[in-house]
């Protein structure tokens, strides 16, 4: 019931979406409602009359956020290498932004206390990323484009590939990869794995 309200209201962009998504990137599951209320410019009662509750608003904002992410994978012009260095180089500047690495922190240090949360974290962000990225080295198997494997555990090969140091040189203090050379770097890598998985 709560995703039609999201698809309704999304003709733009939502400001409330946008608001929690911004928040629980800032704050973690811990921010209230009233902080989201008020970067959405609406009152608190909106947002419980809209989504129902924190749980749910955060549950769309990371979907949104997930969409976002998935989109290259939805286009389906070019061959797999084009398909797979648009989604690469969508997949690293998300997952490298300010905004992300402190929802990793923050997810990662309340896994212990809220366990339900961070296997629902897990599902929407990672898992579901994998299937989709997998169901699209699955069809290039099956067309002889690519080598016969698992396409998941190579889906998981690739974003080991992608993230890697990178990422854990952020979440522990680190600088931000130099933005001017991120395309070259993504297409070293997915050269490496398309010759991993070469026919």
């Amino acid at each position: 019931m709560v995703k039609s309200k999201l698809a309704e209201d999304e003709t733009g962009l939502d400001p409330v979406i946008c608001a929690a998504k911004s928040v629980f990137c800032e704050m973690g599951y811990r921010a209230s409602i009233e902080k989201v209320a008020a970067r959405a410019g609406v009152a608190r009662q909106t947002i419980y009359n809209r989504f129902g509750s924190k749980q749910a608003l955060f549950e769309l904002a990371i979907d949104h956020f997930i969409g976002e992410m998935l989109a290259p994978l939805a286009v389906t012009e070019g061959d797999v290498r084009e398909r797979l260095l648009r989604f690469s180089l969508s997949f690293r500047a998300q997952i490298m932004t300010p905004e992300s690495v402190k929802a990793h922190r923050v997810l990662t240090g309340e896994a212990p206390r809220f366990p339900e949360l961070a296997r629902r974290h897990f599902e929407l962000c990672i898992e579901r990323t994998a299937k989709q990225l997998a169901a699209q080295l699955e069809t290039a198997m099956q067309e002889g484009v690519l080598r016969q494997a698992d396409p998941f555990e190579a889906a998981t090969f690739l974003f080991d590939m992608l993230a890697g140091y990178d990422q854990l040189k952020l979440l522990f203090g680190g600088e931000p990869p130099d933005p001017s050379g991120e395309t070259a770097k993504v297409t070293r890598i997915v050269d490496m794995f398309l010759r991993a998985y070469q026919v």
